[in-house]
């Protein structure tokens, strides 16, 4: 009897042990698992969807952007149909995102105002092939801020002169550019005062773009009702003071950079933005009754 009480302890200890073994295995295991996936990337993806008045011949184009951040760099990779066959085109990831009055907005920098070439900028250049599809990727060793890469833009390498056509993505930069589709990733960038939210009690915010001194498609009009919160941001491409008459309201927009007002309307009638330094109107602000 005593030789089976003996047997049945020493497989109990054994089981014992087995089960702490494979307890110790199980926490290891996870414990991996918890660092692996401390190191995923943060990526971000979107449609290729032709605007309004895309050029005609690419109403068709479509496909998709993806931006990835990993290991301190940054990947962007484009696959896109619906091109013209054998033709060269370039992307650039911009800070705007699609519902800005000039889709996409200034190009993404690393160091603002810098150079307009990689590796300050993230471009992207490939040909389509026989059928008009393509893919591109371009890497970075450093990393874009998360809430600045507003979107892709892509556009054609058909030289006209000193410019460059635009024929697939809105373009807004150093090319003058036929808009015709947008991808957008994170939207807008977040503003001066610190909002990143593209939308608001009113909706959509609106954005005027200034590019060499001009507001983008002309003087853009903003209508409001007394009592209602005004709210627009402003774009440029060169560093600014942004002066709103009446209400004597004024901010600094840095070179490639966006501001943001938000006021209430309090006085009725019609009242202008400028350029302050160069003297250019870029908003009419209408306050009705």
């Amino acid at each position: 009897m005593r030789d089976v009480r003996k047997l049945v302890l020493a497989l109990l200890v054994v089981a014992a042990v087995i089960a702490l073994s494979a307890c110790g295995s199980s926490d290891e295991s996870t414990t991996a698992a918890g660092e692996s996936g401390g190191e995923e990337s943060a990526s971000v993806s979107g449609e290729l969807t032709p605007v309004a008045d895309a050029p005609a011949g690419y109403s068709k184009v479509s496909g998709e952007a993806d931006l990835e951040r990993s290991d301190g760099g940054t990947t962007v990779t484009l696959t896109v149909s619906g091109l013209e066959p054998k033709t060269a085109y370039t992307a650039h990831l911009h800070t705007g995102g699609c519902d800005q009055a000039d889709p996409g907005g200034p190009h993404f920098q690393f160091e603002k105002g810098g150079s307009e070439e990689p590796p300050n900028e993230i471009h992207l250049e490939f040909t389509s092939d026989a059928n008009g599809e393509a893919e591109a990727e371009a890497t970075s060793k450093r990393e874009v801020p998360v809430g600045e890469a507003g979107s892709v833009v892509l556009h054609t390498e058909e030289s006209h002169g000193d410019e460059h056509k635009m024929v697939v993505l809105t373009h807004e930069g150093h090319h003058h550019s036929d808009k015709v589709a947008c991808a957008e990733l994170e939207g807008a960038a977040a503003s001066e005062t610190g909002s990143s939210d593209a939308g608001g009690e009113g909706g959509d915010i609106p954005t005027v773009v200034v590019r060499d001194g001009e507001p983008v498609g002309g003087v853009q009009d903003l209508e409001f009702s007394a009592g209602e919160q005004i709210r627009f941001r402003v774009s440029s491409d060169a560093a600014e003071e942004i002066h709103v008459h009446g209400y004597d309201l004024a901010k600094d927009v840095p070179a490639g950079g966006t501001v943001e007002f938000d006021f209430p309307a309090e006085l009725e009638g019609i009242y202008e933005a400028e350029l302050e330094e160069l003297g250019v109107q870029i908003i009419e602000l209408r306050i009705n009754p």
